[in-house]
């Protein structure tokens, strides 16, 4: 669909709530040598799955998937309140990134919704 020089094609919006503190499993020694957190890994292989966008926010202030509310403060890190990983592409690339990489997802708060992606002729 076309509207006076915007081109809009559909996408999806996929978000995947964590906390800041999860790492990934270690597989061998110089794994555990160096931290692998979750965020950083997810969009690393976002990367490598060719999708068209990944980006993390921290939140401020809330709760997920029925826990405590937590808080950020300026002054002291709150590995306990919740991070957006946020993915964009076509729906099917989002439904095969979580299955290929189900094992780091499994029991997380993932929300997907569609979006249209505008180009400015």
């Amino acid at each position: 669909m076309s509207k006076a020089g915007i081109v809009e094609q559909a996408y999806g919006k996929l978000q995947i709530y964590i906390r800041p503190k999860e790492k990934i499993q270690a597989e061998n020694l110089v794994h555990r040598l160096q931290s692998r957190q979750l965020y950083r890994e997810l969009v690393k292989l976002a990367k490598e799955d060719h999708l068209i966008n990944a980006s993390v926010y921290q939140t401020h202030h809330g709760y997920s998937l029925h826990g405590k509310i937590s808080s950020h403060h300026v002054e002291l890190a709150n590995e306990d309140l919740c991070m957006c990983v946020e993915l964009i592409d076509e729906k099917p690339k989002l439904e095969a990134f979580c299955i290929r990489h189900a094992e780091l997802l499994r029991d997380k708060m993932i929300v997907f919704k569609p979006v249209e992606f505008w180009q400015i002729k």
